[in-house]
């Protein structure tokens, strides 16, 4: 039997695995962060750590091919890099993509559609018969609306606000603060220019839970954030021209465990493209390897 390598490398993980052709996982493991935009040499260490893995794996002996989805794989240099390094140290296929056409293909596989993205960055990818096209996935500092980053920068920038208008902090402004551990809005400096995109993303958890226990505040970063990501969608609908009823696929947290984030979503869609068909599935992005590889041998 032969095995296919999959590698989904985003913003605050990296995950490989082997699929057999049944796309059943038989082999899987987890490293750091794989964004060379965080970090070029980092991630490229952590996406080779995870390939190594599954290289080494009792099944790496027959693994003909390696799909790697790597978050900022397309900005300047990333590819050359990674393909120069990925062929100095092993002599099976490799493909690179976007993390989202990655995603995108183990959701939706080779149909027409959207699929949009909504972890630590946020990014949408769709296709159109042989027109392909990308909204949003600019980064943390040109963009990433709607993404974990972006909810817990907002409420940051709450914080200094409230600090700078001498008001009292607010009941979600104090559980943030006690998740980074400080007392006063002045300490936040040290952590926002120290920590990691993802360390700082993860704040939106203490966000959302702060909106479980009912305050709208909370919620209300959450409903913007449905709205900038259902927006994005609406973009790159328009662009491709696809024809209603899409199929418009979700991966990451925010679009799949948030339903603050999914309502609001889901309502701007149907406002604006009509009627839709959402796709939410616990599938690892990495298992998209197989369709990408399936392709990639009819051409």
């Amino acid at each position: 039997m032969n095995y296919t390598i999959g590698i989904d490398a985003g913003g605050t993980k990296t995950t490989g695995l082997v699929l057999d052709n049944q796309k059943n996982v038989v082999f899987q493991v987890e490293t750091g962060f794989g964004n060379p935009n965080v970090h070029f040499e980092n991630a490229l260490a952590n996406v080779w750590e995870a390939t190594s893995a599954c290289l080494t794996s009792e099944f790496g002996y027959a693994c003909n091919t390696i799909v790697a989805g790597v978050a900022g794989i397309e900005a300047s240099g990333n590819k050359e890099g990674f393909a120069t390094f990925f062929k100095q140290h092993t002599d099976k296929q490799v493909i690179l993509v976007n993390d989202a056409v990655l995603a995108y293909h183990a959701l939706l596989a080779e149909a027409d559609g959207i699929l949009t993205i909504a972890g630590t960055g946020s990014i949408s990818y769709g296709r159109n018969g042989e027109k392909e096209g990308y909204s949003g996935g600019w980064g943390h500092l040109l963009g990433d609306s709607g993404s974990s980053y972006d909810v817990a920068i907002k409420v940051c920038k709450q914080i200094t606000r409230e600090f700078d208008e001498g008001l009292p902090y607010s009941s979600l402004s104090q559980a943030v603060m006690r998740k980074v551990g400080m007392k006063e809005a002045p300490e936040l400096k040290g952590f926002i220019y120290q920590a990691s995109k993802g360390d700082i993303a993860s704040l939106s958890y203490p966000i959302f839970l702060e909106a479980e226990a009912g305050d709208e505040i909370a919620r209300g970063y959450f409903y913007e954030a449905g709205r900038d990501l259902a927006k994005q969608t609406v973009w790159l609908y328009k662009k491709l021209q696809i024809v209603s009823p899409i199929k418009i696929a979700v991966k990451g947290s925010l679009l799949e465990n948030n339903t603050y984030v999914q309502s609001q979503f889901k309502y701007v869609l149907e406002q604006n493209i009509g009627e839709v068909e959402v796709i939410l599935k616990d599938l690892s992005p990495a298992v998209g390897a197989m369709s990408i590889a399936s392709l990639y041998k009819k051409m």
